[in-house]
């Protein structure tokens, strides 16, 4: 655990609460990606590498279904602060050309843990430990979309189908989600 994930939830988790109204922990996940000066640029340039091979029938799925370690890996991990040890995806698939979906893992150290129950409870949040992980998790996912939207030049959202969360025999957490990405 780094002091980057602390600094990352005590600012996403002061910005919003944790909660999803109005879209705020979007919006806020949003705004830390595109602060990252030097990576989302660098971001940007890895995946328009890739897109002319893609571009001809706009197969931005397939684009992501191809590269999704790559790009995910970068964005969780160099964007935002998930350990890469920690991430997994598994069942990439691209049923049409702009649509793609995939199960995202993510299992939360003790410390990490540790460190947003401290941050919740610095807020007074009320929130459930469970509910704040997932969210923080899916909606860096979901954060995404507009960066894909700038490669795609074409509105772009992710959506989750499903998202749960077990705690595990060592008192870490995992987060499993199903994420779909598509045209707008």
């Amino acid at each position: 655990m780094s002091i980057t994930f602390k600094n990352f939830i005590r600012r996403i988790g002061k910005d919003t609460d944790f909660k999803p109204i109005k879209n705020q922990l979007l919006i806020s996940l949003q705004r830390d990606s595109e602060n990252k000066y030097k990576n989302y640029p660098r971001l940007l340039e890895l995946m328009n590498k890739y897109w002319p091979e893609y571009s001809a029938r706009s197969r931005i799925s397939h684009l992501l279904k191809d590269h999704h370690k790559e790009i995910f890996d970068f964005y969780l991990n160099t964007m935002f602060p998930f350990r890469k040890r920690g991430l997994t995806y598994e069942d990439p698939e691209a049923p049409t050309p702009v649509d793609f979906k995939l199960i995202y893992k993510y299992q939360y150290s003790l410390k990490e843990i540790r460190v947003i129950e401290e941050i919740m409870q610095e807020l007074n949040s009320t929130e459930k430990l469970e509910n704040v992980l997932k969210r923080i998790f899916i909606f860096a996912i979901s954060s995404f979309g507009p960066m894909v939207e700038k490669i795609f030049q074409r509105p772009f959202a992710f959506q989750f189908s499903s998202i749960d969360a077990n705690q595990l025999l060592s008192g870490e957490w995992e987060v499993i989600a199903i994420i779909s990405g598509r045209e707008q």
